[in-house]
């Protein structure tokens, strides 16, 4: 973003000025990178500040807070409002339709029995929890007044036929609260559809003594939560066969722990940086990146892919949110509980 011609400097500052002098005292004004920097001190509430931010945005601005170098200060730096361009949508629905065709073919040649219903299981399980993660994401984010783009679909070759989905965030995060509104809300929403389906497909797929199975092929990995679910209805030497719904529940957990990770610009990445400092969110970040890439290797191997990409990811860090001084509301810091459960009972054993 460049910034303000120095021009309208003054009439910047000359707006700007009145709406913060109003609620907190200003020590200092200076020029940063091309734009308006107030230097003030802190404020007696938070509430404050979400005040400010709404002012400021009437007037066609936004504050970008950051604590100062000194201490109880604040540096409050003054750019235009973003204004996010007209979406185009012509990619978002291509790759819906090729995703659609990936994961039908995918369900259609992975499973024995009758092809197309099958398939159509597949299908509707598996995307009932990916848009389920999607939608909720992107309706958080028009609830806080962010711009989001749809879902971007990602098409693979069976068995699974998909690598998940994704949507774009496309303006900054405003505060603390909204960043972890938005990474919270998708792993959560999926999250709750694939346990659904978790409990239908084990109770509904076929189980058999593990002698007369001799084309069996184990699945590299289970998520906690359908060991668990499995050993209620599982006996000893016997084996549970997936059906199309189970195995979409199956890939369903699996992207629900990998997004839930803390690090980079992932879902649980945003959760993290909601939390803590930029330097804390990379350090974290990496470690958590290494250790993906050190259990592929050791153990998982098909999770060596996601580690890499995590790994280069954290390179870029997280930039937070707008207003990064206004710490996460007490009720979000309760739901973390909810956050390591969903992680817990979605790890791969």
């Amino acid at each position: 973003m460049s910034g303000v011609e120095s021009a309208s400097l003054s009439e910047v500052f000359s707006k700007i000025e009145p709406i913060l002098s109003s609620k907190l005292k200003i020590l200092q004004e200076s020029v940063s990178n091309g734009f308006p920097n107030f230097l003030v001190e802190e404020p007696q509430e938070n509430s404050i500040l979400k005040e400010l931010r709404k002012q400021a945005e009437d007037l066609g601005y936004s504050l970008v807070i950051r604590r100062a170098q000194e201490k109880k200060t604040l540096s409050i730096l003054v750019v235009p409002k973003f204004r996010p361009q007209k979406a185009d949508v012509k990619w978002n629905i291509a790759l819906l339709f090729a995703t659609i065709g990936t994961v039908f073919y995918a369900g259609y040649v992975s499973f024995e029995g009758n092809h197309l219903l099958n398939a159509i299981e597949y299908t509707l399980t598996l995307f009932a929890i990916l848009v389920t993660h999607e939608s909720s994401h992107y309706f958080t984010s028009k609830r806080h007044g962010l711009a989001a783009s749809l879902p971007y679909f990602i098409p693979a070759i069976p068995p699974i036929g998909t690598f998940g989905a994704m949507i774009r965030a496309r303006e900054p995060f405003k505060d603390r609260n909204q960043l972890f509104d938005v990474g919270f809300s998708g792993p959560f929403g999926g999250f709750v559809v694939a346990c659904i389906a978790t409990l239908i497909g084990v109770f509904t797929s076929p189980i058999k003594p593990i002698a007369s199975v001799s084309n069996l092929s184990p699945l590299p990995f289970v998520p906690l939560l359908m060991l668990l679910v499995s050993d209620v209805v599982v006996k000893q030497n016997q084996v549970l066969i997936l059906n199309p719904v189970a195995f979409a529940a199956w890939v369903g957990l699996i992207v629900t722990f990998l997004n839930a990770l803390p690090t980079a610009q992932l879902d649980g990445g945003h959760v993290l940086r909601s939390f803590v400092s930029t330097r804390v969110h990379h350090t974290i970040s990496l470690i958590t990146a290494l250790s993906l890439i050190v259990l592929s290797i050791f153990v998982i191997p098909s999770f060596l892919i996601m580690g890499i990409l995590m790994l280069l990811l954290s390179a870029y860090g997280h930039p937070g949110s707008m207003d990064d001084y206004t710490r996460v509301s007490k009720s979000r810091k309760a739901l973390l509980f909810l956050w390591v459960a969903m992680l817990a009972l979605s790890l791969p054993i």
